[in-house]
């Protein structure tokens, strides 16, 4: 049961508070006055504090610096004067929120809802942070191409930082995993993760959705809305989609990220917030400035420190790998026993232009392995539609020693022309290897072991 403290100095609304509260379902212990208050601190912990700002023996703010830990983020002060200067101080100092006496205990019930949803999400994450932290750090990225080790090494930089980072790359490459991973390796690991799909949120919504809402603000405002920038405080937002934000939006983006306080929408009282921004996008920020749809100044702000994330077609070396890990990862989802590739299914996804990247690749694997009754995947295994799409490279009639041909220089590749590591994947021998490419063993066995 949620255990509310309920610090009222005015016995008969105290009385009436606490019974609504009890009606609600709530657990509520009641002071009236800061010794009180203090004492119940002390001795144990509560979900809520709902707190009067004018006590007989004190300010009630000085309960959130004594109990930061009892009372951040989790205190919703009640005043009668929401103008004074006491409410601002509240609220920069940790309080969630604030309510106009007289109070409205529908208000008030939904505020604690807030609340307690909030810090269930922040719970959460930290938990699922412990449990699953190994998706989301870089040790786990799938990768062998110098593309990718890159970015990868930029990442890490980063994540040492608070810097306000940038990841660019197509969609579908990785972005948000990459993030998450500089999230889980910054000193604020054990801290909120919120990710933000910009294109996901309406136009009229962003700023009550990003920046909160005072009582008011709108039609249907019935009471103050945080916002994921306080909801997110100590923590990491990540702003995927950046390019979707409107203008204005935009501008108040830039202006937190200077100032590093936030304005509630009808609010003119500025809130400090320690927030770490990670944005990504899939456009070309520069033709967007041009275009007059992104701001230059927000643009500049945000490209001091970027990551950029090339397209899965231009990092052949790891295209196989990943492929194979998620076949395993789908063997276990599905029961299934799939381990090998055929080397003409190896051929058709090393052709494939990948235009919906990791992704599209993933999405490839979970929709082969359901379907599987042997242990290997072939070129039968793809879709036509996949694979003879507007996303697949010119598809021209090839002889098959052209084919051979192409996929062998590829393999060299990938290998970066070990001889013995391409004649393994290729199933034969090195002198074999050697007359495909046109080489004499005799000429080049000096070659070879430079190679190998």
């Amino acid at each position: 049961m949620i255990k509310i403290l309920l610090v009222e100095d005015v016995e008969h609304l105290r009385k009436v508070m606490k019974s609504q509260l009890e009606t609600d379902g709530f657990r509520v212990d009641e002071s009236m006055n800061l010794e009180s208050a203090r004492w119940k601190l002390r001795q144990g912990s509560y979900d809520i504090l709902v707190l009067d700002l004018v006590l007989p023996d004190g300010n009630g703010i000085s309960l959130l610096e004594e109990f930061p830990e009892k009372t951040v983020s989790r205190t919703i002060i009640m005043t009668a004067n929401p103008t004074i200067p006491g409410v601002v101080e509240a609220i920069k100092k940790g309080a969630y929120n604030y309510l106009e006496k007289p109070i409205e205990p529908e208000l008030l019930t939904a505020q604690i809802n807030q609340i307690i949803q909030i810090n269930r999400l922040k719970n959460g994450n930290r938990v699922m942070a412990a449990e699953v932290a190994s998706n989301f750090t870089f040790d786990d990225i799938i990768f062998e191409s110098k593309k990718m080790q890159d970015a990868i090494g930029r990442a890490k930089i980063l994540a040492g930082t608070d810097n306000t980072i940038l990841i660019q790359g197509e969609t579908g490459s990785g972005k948000e995993v990459i993030s998450h991973a500089i999230h889980n390796h910054s000193n604020r690991k054990n801290k909120i993760f919120m990710p933000i799909n910009c294109a996901a949120i309406p136009e009229e919504l962003f700023e009550s959705e990003l920046f909160g809402f005072e009582k008011g603000a709108f039609t249907g405002a019935v009471s103050n809305y945080s916002g994921r920038f306080i909801q997110s405080d100590e923590g990491t937002l990540f702003l995927d989609e950046i390019a979707e934000l409107p203008m204005n939006i935009q501008a108040k983006l830039l202006r937190f990220l200077d100032e590093r306080c936030i304005y509630r929408l009808k609010s003119q009282q500025p809130i400090d917030i320690d927030v770490r921004v990670i944005t990504a996008t899939n456009r070309d920020l520069v033709q967007e400035v041009k275009a007059g749809r992104f701001r230059n100044d927000l643009y500049y702000r945000l490209q001091e420190s970027t990551i950029n994330i090339p397209p899965l077609r231009e990092r052949e070396e790891d295209i196989l790998p990943l492929f194979r890990y998620f076949i395993h990862f789908y063997n276990h989802v599905y029961h299934k026993e799939v381990s090998h590739i055929s080397r003409e299914a190896e051929h058709y996804l090393l052709e494939y232009h990948w235009g919906g990247n990791i992704r599209e690749l993933k999405n490839m694997v979970k929709n082969i392995i359901p379907f599987k009754t042997n242990d290997t995947i072939d070129v039968d295994d793809f879709s036509t539609t996949l694979l003879g799409g507007s996303n697949a490279r010119e598809n021209k009639l090839l002889s098959l020693e052209e084919h051979e041909k192409e996929y062998i220089l590829k393999v060299l590749k990938i290998t970066g022309s070990n001889i013995t590591r391409a004649a393994e994947i290729l199933g034969i021998t090195r002198a074999r290897l050697y007359r495909k490419i046109g080489y004499r063993t005799s000429d080049h066995s000096q070659d070879d072991k430079t190679a190998t």
